[in-house]
């Protein structure tokens, strides 16, 4: 099928993002648009699209690696563009999404702009899909497909706060039983020396060959899952700081308190007045 069909049948407007303004690659149910120069005649524009739009804004993210954040609308709600020169833009067919959603939530909430939070494997795996694209190999068109199917069910999840890291999960058997381990005991009082006989080593050899591997060492990786833990929970306003604090683990409200802005940058009340459902 010609481009300019595909970009009119995700965005409802193939001038508006035509290869003149947008890097496109785009396929029946799933398109990413690259801008290759900052228009600023668009940023005011109210408009609608009949696909879901997800906007990936880098300017915003330069402090975090690892993590990015990204806004979500659904079709047909009239918004204001608020990308930049720095951005993706990603379309996804409206039926085809919807099936996908429908897999985790019978109810498919209407999104205006909701921010969410989200893992750089879906960069990785936006760059691998645009990279397959440009390339042409062959049997391209299975491979995209496929690709498409993953990064629509990751964005999906992260939209209800599951930003799982598959880069952070180690090749080496005795650090993922540990990582395992962690994600399954988070809200327990977990020492490194039981995370070390896991894999049958020293407290030093682990800790060096963790903080090797991973990135960061064992005991940050567990404040880190016990964060994301407690982001689920607060978006629920129901659950009390204090029961949020000791079913995660971190033992005290303050402890908790202070760990969360150390990581997130903002107290668990704010994130909870942000971001609660």
């Amino acid at each position: 099928m010609d481009n300019s069909i595909l970009i009119q049948k995700l965005t409802g407007n193939s001038e508006e993002f035509g290869s003149s303004i947008f890097d496109c690659y785009v396929r029946d149910d799933f398109g990413v648009f690259i801008p290759i120069f900052d228009n600023q005649d668009s940023q005011s524009l109210n408009h609608k699209h009949p696909s879901y739009e997800i906007i990936i804004n880098f300017e915003k993210d330069s402090d975090k690696p690892k993590h990015y954040w990204a806004e979500i609308t659904s079709p047909d709600v009239v918004h204001k563009r608020n990308q930049c020169m720095h951005c993706y833009s990603i379309f996804i067919e409206k039926e085809y999404f919807e099936n996908r959603f429908r897999m985790y939530e019978p109810e498919i909430p209407v999104f205006e702009g909701k921010g969410f939070e989200f893992c750089s494997d879906i960069l990785k795996a936006l760059n691998t899909f645009v990279f397959e694209y440009s390339k042409s190999m062959v049997n391209s068109d299975i491979t995209l497909d496929a690709q498409t199917e993953i990064i629509t069910h990751w964005l999906i999840r992260s939209v209800f706060g599951e930003t799982l890291d598959m880069r952070a999960v180690s090749s080496d058997y005795s650090l993922a039983r540990a990582q395992h381990y962690i994600e399954q005991h988070y809200m327990e009082n977990i020492t490194v020396e039981k995370l070390a006989n896991l894999g049958y080593m020293s407290k030093t050899t682990f800790n060096r060959r963790f903080k090797n591997e991973i990135g960061i060492t064992p005991i940050e990786y567990l404040i880190e899952v016990r964060i994301k833990m407690a982001k689920l929970m607060l978006k629920r306003k129901e659950n009390q700081l204090t029961d949020i604090a000791m079913r995660c683990g971190f033992g005290s409200g303050a402890y908790f308190s202070s760990c969360f802005q150390k990581y997130v940058g903002i107290t668990p009340s704010e994130y909870r007045d942000k971001f609660a459902d």
